[in-house]
């Protein structure tokens, strides 16, 4: 399936070798990309409620990967590892989305736009519970703005909703590398050209080729260009209504937020989406409670450490717990960092499980009738 209009073998910005190289694997992907709205979907169909219908929720549930990822990394790594298991073990219908591994929030949501269609389709449900896990999480807003009749609730998790100041960093870092005289662009094209080419991988290996563009990416992940389409989000609300973005990181947003779209019929019609929340603020390194099995630990809490640098304070090694905070925020004080907030790497999480919390997140979907 081909999203948001573009040809699915039309990644820009790549260096000459390796636009060959995936121009040339486009065309022998073609089969794959014709037949994505069944690769999409292809996926087990709920398991009977052996445990009851504790996670049935009304609307089926879309699981929304952040940046690097898609449902399996690589084709082998589940990115919400064994999460999509537990939800259905417990009535939950789960389907989970690819999208741009790199990109801008407005190309990743085309891409969900056509994904949460196609599942409408298969399940027979007029709209969708999104949950999205750091650029998953901006990127489900996005969509709730483009379809809002598409959407019943937007769950987001360690989401960078002011932006991260290791996105601000990183984007630094590359403008002083395009800055060097005559190398400095030819650096940036090769760097931009991997990264690329390493999310049209993961969109190929998980049967879709979908266009990659890493400087968009993390442009929108700084606190610049979080701030710039936070101001576009908010402007399709519908008139008098509040943002689920407080205006400041002590003040809350709204629970709910409403936006107004054309029925069939052409009446203006307002659709109300819940706004949900949460993060972990695990990035410290801690003897005491830190999983140091973990080979991501050190990682995230080295990147912790430029944060609190930076002036972010607290945080999960990637995204403060001010930017993360969004809608109903359910919890900030997981001893998380920025990979057990999605059960990774492999199952390799410190403090509470993260499983049990999206189950009963998604009981917490159906007792509020979503």
């Amino acid at each position: 399936m081909e999203h948001g209009g573009h040809h699915p073998c039309g990644p820009r910005a790549l260096v000459a070798g390796a636009q060959q190289t995936r121009n040339l694997l486009c065309r022998l992907a073609g089969t794959a990309s014709a037949l994505a709205a069944a690769a999409m979907l292809a996926q087990p169909a709920p398991a009977a409620a052996a445990d009851g219908d504790y996670a049935r929720t009304r609307y089926p549930i879309v699981l929304v990967h952040g940046l690097t990822g898609a449902a399996k990394m690589a084709g082998v790594l589940d990115y919400w590892y064994g999460i999509p298991e537990v939800l259905r073990t417990h009535g939950a219908q789960v389907y989970v989305a690819t999208v741009p591994s790199f990109n801008s929030d407005a190309e990743r949501a085309l891409a969900l736009q056509a994904y949460v269609r196609a599942v409408k389709l298969d399940s027979g449900a007029d709209k969708v519970n999104l949950i999205g896990h750091s650029q998953g999480g901006p990127t489900a807003r996005m969509l709730a703005a483009m379809s809002p009749q598409d959407v019943a609730s937007v769950t987001t998790i360690g989401s960078p909703h002011r932006g991260s100041e290791v996105a601000d960093t990183v984007l630094e870092l590359i403008s002083g590398i395009g800055n060097i005289p005559i190398a400095g662009p030819v650096l940036v094209s090769i760097i931009q050209g991997v990264f690329d080419t390493v999310g049209w991988f993961n969109g190929i290996s998980n049967g879709q080729a979908l266009d990659q563009d890493a400087l968009a990416s993390l442009e929108s992940l700084t606190t610049r260009g979080a701030a710039e389409q936070n101001a576009r989000l908010d402007a399709t609300l519908a008139p008098g209504t509040k943002s689920a973005l407080g205006p400041d990181c002590s003040t809350a947003g709204a629970v709910s937020e409403q936006r107004q779209a054309r029925d069939a019929a052409g009446n203006l019609v307002t659709h109300t989406q819940a706004a949900y929340s949460w993060t972990g603020q695990g990035g410290p390194l801690s003897l005491l409670r830190s999983n140091l099995l973990d080979p991501s630990t050190v990682m995230m809490s080295t990147s912790a450490g430029l944060m609190a640098l930076k002036g972010a304070g607290p945080n999960d090694g990637l995204v403060s717990v001010c930017s993360s905070k969004w809608g109903r925020v359910l919890a900030t004080g997981y001893y998380w960092n920025h990979l057990d907030e999605v059960n990774q790497m492999a199952g390799l999480y410190q403090d509470a499980d993260p499983r049990t919390v999206i189950l009963q997140h998604a009981n917490r979907l159906r007792n509020d009738q979503l």
